[in-house]
């Protein structure tokens, strides 16, 4: 494995900074000399201490040290995701194919999610592969999800339904939610969980409404409306009106629905090619089972 020692010599280098500034209080001068040349290793504890003083968080000191790139599942899961905006189906089942069997868990995962997000692009039921069920037993097993698991919790409600295990979503949604409120304070978001939490809804509306349980979707818009608009981020408040637009086409005021719709194809209309095929994708969907559904109301 590569030593921590040389990255952060040459990032102290960069940022103009002694030896004694950045360990001063935490290891001793020759310490840090050897530490440096890659020779001593130290806990996290003091690596965290120097990492302050340096003014860097642990996540950008791994991105520098792994040559700026992110860890390998992180980048292939980015990798998944704007396939996915983009309906490359072709580039999703390339991943898939070659990560489905890896003796790497975190990579096994990601074949996971592509599978998943394939199938449910191509219809509402599928049946659950194993690598599926490898993701759903670990993800269920564990009482407490870190944040690179909080972002891919939603993938397991589709597993749910497909299991047949509904009754096992409200477990599901109470867990998620305490995990991510136990990172946002009343005046701060530092890891953008308000955003986690609206992605959540939109998947769960789209659930609720697939399973024709109209008094869930329903009674979601509260929820959605309650949150914090100022720690969502620009993606948060699309996706927080995109289920706004929703919720008014099935249950509530359609002259609202549209010209949401209307605002976000506009928006979507700015990039050539567009970006996010998804948002599209839901809108065109979503108005044309609404229709349905308001016609069995009259």
């Amino acid at each position: 494995m590569k030593k921590y020692g040389p990255t952060v010599k040459k990032i102290r280098l960069i940022k103009g900074f002694t030896r004694s500034e950045v360990y001063s209080g935490i290891i001793s001068g020759s310490f840090a000399a050897r530490f440096e040349l890659g020779e001593n290793n130290i806990t996290a504890q003091k690596l965290f201490q120097i990492l302050d003083n340096l003014s860097m968080s642990p996540n950008e000191f791994l991105y520098i040290h792994h040559g700026h790139h992110q860890s390998g599942h992180e980048e292939l899961h980015h990798q998944l995701l704007e396939a996915y905006n983009v309906h490359d189906l072709q580039t999703m089942g390339k991943i898939i194919n070659e990560n489905k069997d890896s003796s790497q868990l975190s990579l096994k995962s990601v074949a996971a999610i592509g599978q998943v997000l394939m199938e449910t692009y191509n219809a509402k039921t599928f049946v659950v592969s194993s690598v599926m069920n490898n993701l759903w037993d670990r993800l269920l097993d564990s009482k407490t999800w870190t944040i690179e698991e909080i972002k891919i919790v939603p993938i397991l409600l589709p597993i749910a339904v497909n299991k047949n295990r509904v009754d096992l979503m409200p477990q599901i949604i109470d867990q998620f939610e305490t995990n991510c409120k136990s990172y946002i304070s009343p005046t701060n978001d530092p890891f953008q969980m308000t955003d986690q939490l609206v992605e959540m809804d939109l998947s769960l509306i789209q659930i609720y409404l697939n399973l024709e349980d109209y008094q869930r979707a329903q009674q979601l818009i509260t929820k959605v409306t309650e949150v914090n608009q100022y720690q969502l981020t620009w993606d948060g408040r699309l996706t927080q009106q995109l289920i706004i637009a929703i919720w008014n086409l099935y249950f509530g005021d359609e002259k609202t629905a549209d010209q949401i719709i209307q605002t976000l194809t506009r928006l979507e209309n700015l990039y050539t090619p567009a970006i996010d095929h998804n948002l599209l994708a839901i809108i065109r969907v979503r108005q044309k089972l609404a229709k349905k559904y308001r016609n069995t109301q009259k």
